[in-house]
C-alpha cells in the first residue's frame, strides 16, 4: 500500500468515528456537495466540544486528485443520462461504502457570529418568501475604456447582481461572485478548495457593496445584505492543476430582497458553440488588485474592466500545451484590460442586443497574473457549456 493510501485510510477512519454531526459532504450525479445546517440567525448547529480536527480538513480532500477517493462519498441520487454538461465525468462506482460520510464534520461548540444585516445591524431572519426579479438589469460601466488595474471605478450599484466572499472582520474579498437567483450565487470551484468546513462556515456574502471598507480610516463596509454560505456544490470533474470545469454555486442561508441594488444577472441558453462570445465587448468586475503584483495596490471599491472576447483558437495559440484550453474555458485579452488576483469568480458578463439586459457568459478563473506582457488572455469558465449543470444547482 502506497503511503498516499495509508493516509487516506488513516483520514478515513478517523473521521469515522466522530459520530453524527450537522454538517454533511456528498455526492450527486455531477457535484460534490458541502452543506452547513444553521439556525434561524445563522450560525451552524454546534453539538460537541471541543471542534473535531476533522473540521479543518481541506474541501480539496474530497475533489478530483484528493485523498478522499470518489467513491467513498456517498452517492444520493441515480446517475442520469449521459448529457452535454457532464461529459468527461468518471464513472460512477456504485454506492458508498463508508455512510458516516453523510456527517463527517463535528462543528463542537464554536464561537459563531449570526448573520448580520449590514444596515440594521440586527440578526437576518429567515424569510418566508422569496423576491423575484428580472434579470440583467444594471447602470452598468462608468466608462468605456478603463481596466481594473488602471483603476477604473465602478458607479455605485451599477453591477447588482456583483458578490463577495469575505471572512469576518478582515477588509479583503477572497473571490468574487454573481447573483443567480434569491439563494443562488455563480462562482469559481477554486475560490473554496483551500478552505475546510470550518472557515467555509465562518465566510459570510456581501450583497449590494460598493466600498469594503478601510481600517486605517476606521471605515466598515457599504453592503446592503450580508448572507451566510449554506451549500457549496463544486463540478465533480473540478481539476485544480488543469482548472477544468472551474465552476461552483452557492447556496445563502436565507434569501436576499431585490432592490436597484441586489438583482440577478442573466444567464444565456446552453450552447455547445465554442465561439458563440467570441469577438465580443464584455466587462469584467471586482475588488481584486488593480496593478501587477509586483505593484500590486490594494483596494476599497468595485472596479471594472472592458475587455474583448478572442476564438477558441486565438486562445490555443496563447496556451499552447496540449489540452490546456478546452471547450468550455473562455478565453478574453488583457492587452488594454483585464482581471487580476482577487477577482476569481466574478463574472464576465456582455450586454445582449436584442433586450439590452447583461448576460454573464464567464466566471474568471486563471491567468497568468494581470500584467499583460506577461498574461496576453486571462480564462474564463464558459457559463453556456455548462448551463445545464448550472440549471441542476439551481433546482436544489
Amino acid at each position: 500500500m502506497t503511503t498516499l493510501n495509508v493516509f487516506a485510510a488513516f483520514l478515513v477512519a478517523a473521521i469515522a468515528l466522530l459520530g453524527t454531526v450537522n454538517g454533511r459532504v456528498y455526492q450527486t450525479s455531477d457535484s460534490i456537495i458541502f452543506e452547513i445546517d444553521r439556525t434561524w440567525y445563522g450560525a451552524f448547529l454546534a453539538k460537541n466540544f471541543p471542534p473535531s480536527q476533522s473540521d479543518f480538513v481541506p474541501i480539496k480532500s474530497f475533489l478530483t486528485g484528493g485523498v478522499i477517493p470518489n467513491w467513498q462519498i456517498p452517492l444520493v441520487e441515480p446517475a442520469p443520462e449521459v448529457t452535454s454538461y457532464n461529459v468527461g465525468l468518471p464513472p460512477q462506482q456504485g454506492s458508498a461504502f463508508y455512510n458516516w460520510l453523510h456527517y463527517p464534520f463535528v462543528y463542537g461548540g464554536a464561537n459563531v457570529v449570526p448573520a448580520i444585516d449590514s444596515k440594521s445591524g440586527q440578526p437576518l431572519q429567515q424569510q418566508s418568501k422569496q423576491s423575484t426579479a428580472a434579470c440583467g438589469v444594471a447602470t452598468g460601466p462608468n466608462t468605456k475604456n478603463g481596466r481594473i488595474f488602471a483603476g477604473t471605478e465602478s458607479t455605485a450599484n451599477a453591477w447588482p447582481f456583483m458578490v463577495a466572499f469575505m471572512q469576518p472582520g478582515v477588509s479583503e474579498v477572497n473571490c468574487g461572485g454573481s447573483l443567480i437567483s434569491d439563494t443562488k450565487i455563480l462562482t469559481a470551484a477554486y475560490c473554496f478548495e483551500k478552505m475546510s468546513m470550518y472557515q467555509l462556515s465562518q465566510m459570510v456574502v456581501k450583497l449590494g457593496m460598493q466600498s469594503i471598507g478601510n481600517p486605517d480610516e476606521n471605515t466598515s463596509d457599504d453592503a446592503q445584505m450580508t448572507r451566510r454560505i449554506a451549500r457549496v456544490a463544486i463540478h465533480k470533474a473540478y481539476n485544480a492543476k488543469s482548472s477544468k470545469f472551474d465552476i461552483a454555486v452557492v447556496t445563502m442561508d436565507t434569501p436576499v430582497a431585490f432592490s436597484q441594488a441586489i438583482s440577478p444577472v442573466c444567464l444565456p441558453p446552453p450552447s455547445s458553440d465554442v465561439d458563440i462570445y467570441a469577438a465580443k465587448d464584455a466587462y469584467i468586475m471586482g475588488w481584486g488588485d488593480i496593478a501587477p503584483v509586483d505593484d500590486a495596490t490594494p483596494v476599497t471599491t468595485l472596479h471594472e474592466a472592458l475587455v474583448q472576447t478572442i476564438t477558441h483558437e486565438e486562445c490555443k495559440g496563447i496556451y499552447t500545451e496540449p489540452g490546456q484550453i478546452v471547450p468550455h474555458m473562455l478565453c478574453a485579452k488583457t492587452e488594454v484590460s483585464g482581471a487580476c488576483p482577487g477577482d476569481g469568480g466574478s463574472p464576465l458578463v456582455v450586454k445582449s442586443d436584442d433586450d439590452n439586459l447583461w448576460y454573464q457568459a464567464g466566471i474568471a478563473s486563471w491567468g497568468n497574473g494581470c500584467d499583460s506582457a506577461n498574461s496576453p488572455a486571462t480564462v474564463y469558465t464558459k457559463v453556456t457549456w455548462l448551463r445545464g449543470w448550472i440549471n441542476g444547482n439551481l433546482k436544489n
